[in-house]
């Protein structure tokens, strides 16, 4: 059986193993969701408080926090009760 070492001018072939899990929870992905999730607390209460809550959610579980703020209405005001 022949096989082929790779020089140094070779190329290795692009094997991409990632998950669509492991995507979506990457750093770059959930900077973009905390930011997104604050601008969305801070719209949606008013207060500096519920947006760093609403970010730090968005920075630990995306993958629940993101659909649960479009579900909301980004950044719309909460209905008074």
């Amino acid at each position: 059986m022949y096989t082929k070492q790779l020089g140094m001018g070779d190329a290795a072939p692009a094997a991409d193993t990632k998950t669509l899990r492991e995507r979506l929870t990457s750093d770059p992905v959930t900077t973009v969701s905390a930011i997104a999730l604050t601008y969305h607390g801070y719209k949606r209460t008013g207060s500096l408080i519920w947006a760093l809550i609403y970010g730090l959610a968005g920075r630990t579980i995306p993958l629940a926090a993101v659909p649960i703020s479009v579900a909301q209405g980004f950044g719309e005001r909460k209905p008074c009760p």
